[in-house]
């Protein structure tokens, strides 16, 4: 197997793992909702119960694989989902705007933009 089809293997995973983990932790919101009733609360905690050892696996071998790597790409989509959902609507058509640029000229982007990285020691 080829390094890129390792790499592509590896952001596949972090992707499925990030978003389950962020389906795990939006459900925890819906405790606080008035629409939490029997039922949903059932199969929420059945969905919860489905995922949280996948995800502790998947995060796992990830993890083992490249530590740094998985922290910086956890941090930096956690970072920018903070920044999303705090973010008003006029705001996120903004946010889709500045990405489309960035779609469109990814080489700029990536000559004059900055982004950080930790350093595990």
């Amino acid at each position: 197997m080829s390094e890129q089809q390792i790499t592509k293997e590896y952001i596949a995973y972090l992707k499925s793992i990030l978003l389950s983990q962020l389906l795990l932790e939006a459900n925890e919101e819906l405790v606080a909702t008035n629409r939490y009733k029997q039922n949903l609360k059932q199969q929420l905690n059945r969905v919860n119960n489905i995922l949280e050892p996948i995800v502790r696996e998947e995060f796992d071998n990830v993890y083992k694989t490249d530590p740094e790597m998985a922290t910086n790409i956890l941090n930096k989509i956690e970072s920018i989902i903070d920044k999303i959902s705090s973010y008003q609507i006029e705001e996120l058509v903004m946010l889709e705007a500045v990405v489309d640029k960035y779609e469109n000229n990814k080489e700029w982007f990536l000559k004059y933009a900055e982004s950080d990285f930790l350093r595990l020691d």
